[in-house]
């Protein structure tokens, strides 16, 4: 594990997100930013701004979120604005179902490479297995296997270091790997203490895919109908224990668990808290926001990466919801081919 450098001025600090290693050499960082339903172009920016000035060098895209090309000019903006290294940046952003074909793959990757202003995407994942077809059955029949060896060749042509997989079972998987000439690295799937997803995640870890979790708070702006983890009893006893909000838990949950964790959240106070900078010397900041000083002597006694879950609290947010659900089903899926959550797993 290592950490990133921040550049804030003339000033170079550490980040204090600990990097994972990919099975093909590349790293990813334990935490991203997460940025479904995120499209509002001033909002962006400052989410952005926001996130680069705390600290974060992952940030999640797809695009089906239409929010690739506000993110693509608040990156240019504000990487310029603090010297910070393309390199140093590990951006990801997804194929979505009606490019599965594989004439479309390249296409639709090239539209998004542009669209974020980037020669190329560290991570570049197949969305959802399932093929939202356009073409009104025109085309040659093709199947996820055919998608995948497209997906290589973006890695040959130098367009994305690292392929992923998004929402796919275990079969589905499987069937990637006995085909891959470049196997997949990171499997994105939801997980939470609502939805722990623990067969998934085990068997991807085995097979060397490094776990994205996402909705690790439940997503309560997308499914107000279920009860959000961040008003679960439990988690917010061991909160108030630790000194730590209750999204700090969950993130800590999710890593204590192995997971890549990628917090959605447009507020900048909220973006802060969910990542470490308790290496930042207040001092040496320059504000991007005028209440920025306050969120930072707020966020040094309330980090992610400064303390542990003991055994028994980790046993304690695993049981905290008997009744698992999945917030992200898309049940109107159900009848099309590659739906993937008809198996237990």
């Amino acid at each position: 594990l290592s950490g990133f450098g921040l550049c804030l001025g003339s000033r170079v600090m550490p980040v204090c997100a600990p990097l994972l290693d990919l099975s093909n050499g590349y790293k990813i960082p334990s935490i991203g930013l997460g940025t479904f339903k995120t499209t509002d172009n001033a909002l962006v920016q400052e989410t952005i701004f926001t996130a680069l000035d705390a600290g974060y060098r992952h940030i999640d895209t797809a695009f089906i979120y239409s929010n690739e090309a506000q993110i693509g000019n608040a990156l240019k903006s504000k990487m310029a604005e603090n010297g910070i290294a393309r390199e140093d940046v590990f951006i990801t952003t997804k194929l979505w179902g009606t490019d599965h074909h594989p004439q479309d793959v390249r296409p639709a990757c090239e539209a998004s490479l542009r669209r974020l202003q980037l020669d190329y995407v560290d991570l570049y994942h197949i969305h959802w297995p399932v093929y939202l077809s356009r073409d009104c059955g025109k085309r040659e029949p093709f199947t996820l296997e055919d998608t995948w060896k497209a997906m290589e060749a973006l890695v040959d042509a130098g367009l994305v270091r690292s392929l992923g997989l998004s929402n796919f079972n275990r079969a589905q998987i499987d069937r990637i790997f006995t085909v891959a000439r470049i196997k997949p690295t990171v499997l994105q799937i939801e997980a939470s203490i609502s939805f722990l997803n623990e067969k998934l995640i085990e068997y991807a870890q085995s097979v060397g895919l490094v776990v994205t979790g996402y909705a690790p708070f439940g997503s309560p702006g997308t499914t107000p109908e279920f009860t959000s983890p961040l008003e679960v009893p439990c988690v917010t006893e061991i909160a108030k224990r630790h000194g730590k909000t209750p999204a700090q838990i969950l993130i800590r949950h999710g890593i204590q668990r192995g997971l890549v964790v990628i917090p959605k959240s447009s507020t900048p106070r909220r973006i802060c808290e969910n990542i470490d900078v308790r290496r930042l010397a207040l001092t040496s900041l320059t504000p991007f926001h005028s209440s920025i000083p306050f969120y930072f002597k707020f966020l040094f006694s309330r980090t992610v990466f400064n303390f542990e879950l003991s055994a028994d609290e980790m046993a304690t947010l695993n049981a905290a919801e008997p009744q698992q659900c999945r917030r992200f089903a898309l049940k109107s899926w159900a009848n099309l081919p590659e739906y993937p959550f008809h198996d237990e797993f």
